[in-house]
C-alpha cells in the first residue's frame, strides 16, 4: 500500500488545541517544497481533536499528498501506567516516536518533530544512503560544542554510557526499520527498561535513542536538522529549520525563520484561528481607548464576514492594526485616537 511513496511521520499531542497548527506549517512547507509523492502518518492520542483532524485532511489534500491518524493512546499508556513519575514530568508526545516500529509497517521513515520548517525538498532527505546504519541523524549542539554542555547532561551521559561527542539530536530521524528489524531490536520494548534503569534522564526519548543507536548512526549533514547556536542566516534555501530553542510563535526575533513560519503559517487552515484570536483580543484590550476599542470592533466584525474571500486581506488588516499598536506604544499609548 505504501510503495513508491516518501513516508514521514509526526508526534500530535495537543492538549490545548492550538499545537496541531505548527504541525501544519511543518507540513505546509514540506509541501510547497516537494513535487514527489509523500504520505504522512500522524501519531496521536485523544488530544487530537476532530476540528485539527479535518484541518490536516484539508491541507494535505490542496497539496494533492496522502494522511492517515494512528492513535497511539494503548501504547504510550503502557509506558507510563509503568512509569508513574514519567507520566508527571515528561510529555507523553515525546514518547509517540518510540512507537512508531509498532504501528507503521514500512521500512524507512522520516520521523519530524512539529517545530520545524521544511524550506527543501524532502526527497533530498529521503534519499540519504544509510547503508548498514539503523539510523541517520544531525549531531546535536552538545556534541558539537562539548565546552558549553552542562556538567549535569556530562555527568549523565557518562553514567548511562552514552558517548557525547556522538550524541544526536532526534527532531529529524531516518529510521531504517528494515535493519532495526534484522537485528531484532524491539525500540518501545527497550524503552521501557531505559526509563525503569534512568527515570531521571534529561531528555528521556532523545538519551534512549542514543543509548540504542549511536553505534548504528549515520551522521547526516547540519542542513537537514538545522539549528542551534552560531547559525547562520545569511540564506534559508536548502535547510530544515528546526526551531529547539526559542519559537516563532512565542518569541519575534526579527529573524529570517520568523518569516518563513508565518509565511507557511498563512498556507494553513489554521490562519483564521490565530488572526481571529489577534483581532478580538485587540478590540477588548484594557490598553485600547473606547474610540479606537470601537473601532477595531467594527473592523472585528468586518473581517468575520471576509474571512472566507481568502488571507491576503485579513493579514493586510492586522499589519494596519499591529502597526497601530506599535506607534501608540511608543508614544505613550495615548487614549484618545
Amino acid at each position: 500500500m505504501y510503495d513508491n511513496k516518501i513516508h514521514v511521520v509526526l508526534a500530535v499531542y495537543d492538549l490545548r488545541g492550538t499545537y496541531s497548527r505548527h504541525a501544519g506549517v511543518a507540513l505546509a512547507s514540506m509541501f510547497s517544497n516537494t513535487t514527489s509523492a509523500v504520505r504522512v502518518h500522524i501519531l496521536h492520542d485523544e488530544t487530537l481533536n476532530e476540528d485539527n483532524k479535518n484541518k490536516f485532511i484539508d491541507l494535505t489534500d490542496k497539496f494533492g499528498q496522502e494522511i492517515d491518524f494512528i492513535d497511539v493512546s494503548e501504547h504510550v499508556g503502557k509506558i507510563c501506567a509503568d512509569l508513574d513519575k514519567l507520566a508527571r514530568v515528561f510529555s507523553r508526545g515525546a514518547l509517540f516516536r518510540l512507537f512508531i516500529q509498532d504501528v507503521v509497517s514500512v521500512d524507512t521513515v522520516i520521523y519530524l518533530d512539529c517545530d520545524v520548517v521544511v524550506e527543501l525538498d524532502i526527497k533530498e532527505l529521503w534519499d540519504t544512503g544509510l547503508g548498514d546504519c539503523k539510523v541517520g541523524a544531525v549531531l546535536d549542539e552538545i556534541a558539537r560544542n562539548i565546552d558549553a554542555c552542562s556538567k549535569r547532561r556530562l555527568f549523565f551521559c557518562r553514567y548511562a554510557g552514552i558517548d557525547v561527542k556522538k550524541y544526536f539530536n532526534s527532531g529529524v530521524v531516518i529510521f531504517n526499520f528494515k535493519k532495526i528489524r534484522e537485528a531484532d531490536v524491539n525500540i518501545s520494548a527497550l524503552a521501557l527498561e531505559f526509563f525503569r534503569r534512568y527515570p531521571h534522564a534529561l531528555f528521556p526519548d532523545q538519551d534512549f535513542l542514543n543509548k540504542v543507536f549511536q553505534k548504528s548512526m549515520y551522521e547526516m549533514d547540519l542542513k537537514f536538522n538545522y539549528f542551534g547556536s552560531g547559525t547562520d542566516y545569511s540564506s534559508t534555501d536548502g535547510k530544515l529549520w528546526h526551531f529547539a530553542g526559542d519559537k516563532p510563535w512565542e518569541r519575534v526575533k526579527g529573524l529570517p525563520t520568523d518569516v518563513l513560519y508565518w509565511r507557511y503559517f498563512a498556507m494553513t487552515p489554521w490562519r483564521s484561528d490565530l488572526t481571529a484570536d489577534m483581532i478580538e483580543a485587540w478590540a477588548g484590550s484594557r490598553f485600547i481607548g473606547v474610540r479606537s476599542s470601537e473601532c477595531y470592533k467594527i473592523l472585528w466584525r468586518k473581517f468575520k464576514k471576509s474571512l472566507s474571500t481568502g488571507y491576503i486581506w485579513p493579514l493586510f488588516k492586522i499589519a494596519v492594526i499591529w502597526h497601530d499598536v506599535i506607534y501608540r506604544i511608543k508614544n505613550g499609548w495615548k487614549r484618545n485616537v
